[in-house]
């Protein structure tokens, strides 16, 4: 084996056992699931009456969601931190419903765009998605979440 092949075999097998992150939204090679370990912002959220809206530019910027590839999650929607568990199999995802949060009071936009997070993404149940986008679907099949890449 030539030496430029034999260190692009070493680099591979360095990614593959060391786990490195991939971008967001991408999946291992010959993986059929939108991967959903990374790190997003919520760029849409569903709203009470269950219709899916953008966030604004600005209030998209200020929230975080970072799932890591052992199903562990931490969140900001603006105000509260929050953690969490999920589980994804293929397309489908089982987020807990029993989060750790700070016990900011939060009042306003913020609070209400945390409210309907912690609504809204523990009913995911689906993951469609493509490289840098996420969108999650609850039982219904109504898109209640969309992240996007940081």
């Amino acid at each position: 084996m030539p030496a430029a092949g034999f260190r692009f075999v070493i680099a591979a097998l360095a990614v593959t056992c060391l786990g490195a992150s991939l971008a967001p939204g991408v999946a291992a090679a010959g993986d059929d699931r939108p991967g959903i370990a990374g790190e997003w912002r919520i760029g849409a959220i569903a709203t009470e009456a269950g219709a899916l809206v953008d966030l604004d530019g600005a209030t998209s910027a200020r929230t975080e969601v970072v799932i890591d590839r052992h199903g562990l999650w931490a969140a900001s929607a603006g105000c509260n931190r929050l953690r969490g568990t999920l589980e994804q199999a293929g397309r489908t995802i089982s987020v807990s419903d029993r989060v750790m949060a700070t016990k900011m009071a939060c009042q306003g936009p913020a609070g209400d765009l945390e409210r309907r997070f912690m609504k809204y993404f523990p009913a995911a149940v689906e993951v469609d998605g493509v490289a840098g986008r996420v969108l999650l679907r609850d039982a219904s099949g109504a898109a209640v979440v969309l992240l996007v890449g940081r």
